[in-house]
């Protein structure tokens, strides 16, 4: 007979991972965004690819994955940036960021955890990888 406990495990094992497979899914992430990104070591610094012409809500989704993965090597206490520091780290003025920043919260690609604060999604940072891909290294390159 199978006891609650029993039960209540079998149905939770769909949702529980392992850190091999957080280790994974972190590697998939990084090899999915050489093309576009890399990160300074000592800075944290995302520096975004000059080779596409990224459109800016592509280059806030880079900037905030790069700030991830600069906290994932330590570089980083924290990967949320708010809208000035993300104007300043792009070179674009502050008002140009609002409209891109919603669509990618309403994309469910960026969250805002709090007022005027902003971090990639890590539930759907591979389906932005993917579209990036998509439109840059698959098909048509500009």
């Amino acid at each position: 007979m199978v006891t609650r406990e029993e039960e209540k495990k079998k149905i939770l094992e769909g949702i529980i991972t392992s850190e091999e497979d957080l280790l994974l899914r972190l590697k998939r992430l990084v090899n999915a965004s050489k093309p576009f990104l890399k990160v300074e070591r000592n800075t944290g610094r995302a520096m975004i690819s000059t080779e596409f012409e990224f459109t800016n809500a592509e280059r806030i989704t880079l900037l905030l994955l790069g700030k991830f993965f600069a906290m994932q090597y330590g570089i980083r206490k924290g990967y949320e940036l708010t809208l000035d520091e993300i104007g300043s780290e792009l070179a674009v003025k502050r008002t140009t960021l609002p409209a891109p920043l919603e669509r990618l919260i309403d994309d469910g690609v960026v969250d805002k955890p709090k007022r005027n604060v902003y971090r990639i999604s890590l539930y759907k940072v591979e389906y932005a990888l993917r579209r990036l891909q998509e439109r840059y290294l698959v098909g048509d390159r500009k």
